[in-house]
């Protein structure tokens, strides 16, 4: 599959249920404050983040599943990994070289 190219830095609208958020923000090694700032869509919220803001959050998240002996907890820390990576396989912010 093709990435799209976006200019760098270019927030792109991450959603994400409560849960995910409760993972990231409580799980993980990330900033207690992630989303701080999120919209609430529905019954979830939009995070707008960068693919460099996705990257580090998947990077806190996959560390998190590979640390814990909860099987449950890892499920669900593999889940949030893979919705994110669906935003990496997608688009592209590098210039060509």
């Amino acid at each position: 599959m093709k990435r799209k190219k976006i200019p760098y830095g270019t927030k792109l609208p991450v959603k994400l249920t409560l849960r995910d958020r409760d993972l990231i923000r409580d799980e993980t090694l990330g900033n207690p404050d992630f989303a701080k700032f999120a919209v609430v869509e529905g019954k979830g919220i939009r995070v707008d983040m960068s693919l460099d803001d996705i990257e580090e959050v998947q990077g806190y998240v996959a560390a998190a599943a590979n640390h814990t002996e909860n099987k449950k907890l890892q499920k669900e820390l593999d889940q949030l990994f893979k919705k994110l990576q669906v935003f990496l396989d997608a688009y592209d912010d590098q210039a060509d070289l």
